[in-house]
C-alpha cells in the first residue's frame, strides 16, 4: 500500500512538530522538503523508541541538517520503530512545502497507517 500526502506549514522560531507518522510496524518513507520561506531553516527527523523521542541522525546527516531558503531535498526516511516525526525552526520563520510517501504492509482487515499534521 502507498500512502502519499502534501502540505504546507509555517516553521516559526521554536522547534515544532512539522508531521507525524503513525502506524502499527517499520516506517518506511519517501520524503521531499521544500523552504518557501526567506530564511535558513533547521530541521531533523525523530523516531519514538520507548516512549522517548529520539534524533534519528546527528547533526549535518541529511535526516537533521538545515534548509535554505528554496532548497528542496529528497530524503528517504527508515524507521524500525512505529513512529517517526520531523521537527523544524527558523530564525525569522519560514515554511515548509513538504511530500511524503509511504510504503506500508497492510494485511487483510488492517488498521490504515496515519500521517497527522
Amino acid at each position: 500500500m502507498n500512502i502519499t500526502c502534501v502540505d504546507t506549514q509555517t516553521i516559526g522560531v521554536s522547534l515544532t512538530t512539522v508531521f507525524e507518522m503513525i502506524q502499527t510496524g517499520a516506517v518506511d518513507a519517501l520524503i521531499t522538503l521544500r523552504n518557501l520561506g526567506v530564511n535558513t531553516a533547521n530541521y531533523k527527523f525523530q523516531e519514538k523508541i520507548n516512549g522517548t523521542w529520539t534524533d534519528m541522525a546527528d547533526l549535518g546527516d541529511p535526516l537533521n541538517n538545515t534548509l535554505s531558503a528554496g532548497q528542496i531535498v529528497s530524503l528517504a526516511v527508515s524507521s524500525s520503530y512505529p513512529q517517526v516525526r520531523l521537527m523544524a525552526n527558523a530564525s525569522g520563520g519560514a515554511e515548509f512545502e513538504f511530500a511524503v510517501l509511504r510504503y506500508f504492509d497492510r494485511g487483510d482487515g488492517g488498521a490504515l497507517p496515519i500521517l497527522t499534521l
